[in-house]
């Protein structure tokens, strides 16, 4: 590492720390105040909500990292123009490349800590936090969650739960659509039952129906034993209102494997998944954004809050993406990628006009 890199190193390590500091403490102090109401209906001590913000931090760090990582490297360089340090590299002949190629060095090196951080101390603590907040809180047990209107697909049948609870291994409203096998496109019969439960032997279905469509038969049972091997304790886990941040990425990529052999919609878990990393990316974006903004103005009070309408824009844009991306409507890469694949194509052209940093 040469005396450049090792200054602009030093001297970014500083302001991330600082600000990162601020910024997690009005994070928390917002949420604190946003969650207060609930922890005093619980009257949840003192502990255990110093306990939960606790373990909520390296998630909130990880979140804000790269609006953290924009907003110091901005002011690091703003700081570096006023006092004309970019204008004193140049007359040395270090060109704006060879500064920019330092701070992209160390941005990437960034990306790869966010990206273990994240998936390590960032999901373990918020899944810690989430039982707090869960069990003490809200008081109920995540294992008696009920969840509604799942679809999944074993072998030849399609079901469908309208209402189930994994933990007891019961539910209602359950319709199985038998498809031929000779001929995939068409339905063998359809299975109906009001209630049912699972048990080691296979699925028990109470006050059932069998309809065979091609005649229009229909045959009522009291009771009736379906060979269903699908374990629904698995459900917890792809229940479509839980967070998909607190899934670590090899979780994410084991559910994917195993939901697309059974022929399930996993679009919301791909983008998550592929959202994971392109997060982790964002770091490298925001590098590209703030040289292309040094670059072009040559104020300190002009660079900042240019610098904030365009991680707003940013984070717009990631999330109107990846929503897209989680209903189907782009394919998952394109959807995480997208945003920054834009502002990495705008910020790193006006790079390549290769300006130096002091005429901005």
């Amino acid at each position: 590492m040469n005396l450049l890199s090792r200054y602009l190193l030093r001297q970014n390590l500083f302001l991330l720390l600082l600000i990162c500091g601020v910024g997690l403490g009005v994070y928390i102090f917002i949420d604190l105040f946003d969650r207060l109401d609930n922890f005093l209906d619980a009257e949840v001590g003192f502990a255990s909500i110093a306990v939960y913000f606790f373990y909520r931090t390296p998630f909130i760090l990880a979140q804000i990292f790269p609006a953290v990582f924009l907003v110091a490297l901005m002011v690091q360089l703003g700081l570096m123009l006023r006092n004309r340090e970019l204008l004193a590299l140049e007359a040395c002949a270090v060109s704006p490349g060879v500064v920019a190629k330092s701070v992209l060095w160390y941005a990437l090196a960034l990306c790869v800590t966010q990206l273990l951080f994240s998936e390590v101390l960032g999901v373990s603590g918020h899944k810690a936090a989430d039982r707090i907040w869960t069990e003490e809180v809200r008081n109920r047990q995540i294992e008696s969650r009920t969840l509604t209107d799942i679809w999944f697909r074993e072998d030849n049948r399609i079901v469908h739960m309208a209402e189930v609870v994994p933990s007891s291994k019961k539910g209602k409203g359950l319709t199985v659509h038998v498809l031929d096998e000779n001929d995939a496109g068409s339905i063998k019969e359809i299975i109906r039952a009001e209630k049912f439960q699972v048990t080691r032997k296979g699925w028990i279905l109470s006050e059932a129906s069998r309809t065979v469509p091609e005649s229009f038969a229909v045959e009522n049972a009291t009771q009736l034993d379906l060979d269903l091997r699908t374990d629904l304790g698995g459900f917890l886990i792809i229940d479509p209102k839980t967070r998909l941040e607190s899934l670590p990425l090899w979780q994410l990529g084991q559910e994917i494997r195993r939901l697309q052999d059974s022929g399930s919609n996993i679009e919301r878990l791909q983008t998550a998944w592929h959202m994971k990393i392109a997060y982790a990316g964002s770091v490298l974006v925001m590098a590209l954004i703030a040289l292309a903004v040094v670059s072009v103005f040559g104020s300190l009070y002009v660079i900042i809050p240019i610098g904030l309408v365009s991680t707003f824009c940013y984070y717009g844009l990631f999330v109107l993406c990846s929503s897209a991306g989680e209903k189907g409507l782009v394919p998952p890469v394109m959807a995480a990628w997208a945003a920054n694949a834009i502002f990495a194509t705008v910020a790193g052209g006006r790079m390549l006009l290769g300006r130096s940093f002091h005429l901005g």
